[in-house]
């Protein structure tokens, strides 16, 4: 455990050798689930405080699920049009990159102090993004940083719009907020 918290505190810090490192070990993908699985959870636990225990678990499904539309839409596009000559696109490194990317987004946990909660999203948003750029410009060796960062952040946005679709249907499946 000691081994993926220092991971996580070194991909929080965008230290590029840790993104190497998850690149090059395919025995990484274990940490990266567990990333995973910690940032939908406090992102779940992050929303109780604006509406509840319903929106808890709204909260972490949704946070999953748009999670793995960021990394693939970061992987299919990156794959398709941001394709170095001669270099093979492995699917599973950047998902391995995506997922240690969004180790910021475990202080979303602290999102139970209301005041904070909204400018700690946006803060470890953008945090995420700056590590998958730092990620992804390596795993899919393009030398532009420009347009990795085009990238990650259209598919972050994609990602979003898609998760506040799935997080209004929920919502309304589940009647929260209604009186």
């Amino acid at each position: 455990m000691r081994n993926l918290t220092g991971r996580m505190v070194r991909a929080a810090k965008l230290d590029p050798t840790l993104f190497a490192e998850v690149i090059a070990d395919p025995k990484s993908h274990g940490h990266a689930v567990w990333i995973v699985g910690f940032f939908a959870i406090f992102t779940g636990f992050g929303t109780f405080s604006r509406a509840g225990a319903t929106a808890v678990n709204i909260g972490t499904i949704s946070a999953l699920v748009a999670w793995y539309v960021w990394a693939f839409t970061v992987f299919y596009a990156g794959s398709r049009f941001l394709r170095v000559t001669g270099h093979q696109v492995d699917r599973k490194a950047i998902m391995r990159v995506m997922a240690f990317a969004c180790a910021p987004g475990i202080l979303r946990i602290v999102g139970l102090i209301v005041p904070i909660s909204l400018g700690l999203f946006w803060g470890t948003a953008i945090w995420s993004i700056i590590a998958a750029v730092v990620g992804v410009k390596q795993a899919l060796q393009v030398p532009s940083t420009n347009q990795v960062a085009f990238l990650c952040i259209t598919s972050w946005v994609a990602a979003s719009f898609f998760q506040g679709i799935l997080i209004v249907v929920m919502f309304a499946a589940f009647e929260v907020g209604a009186t």
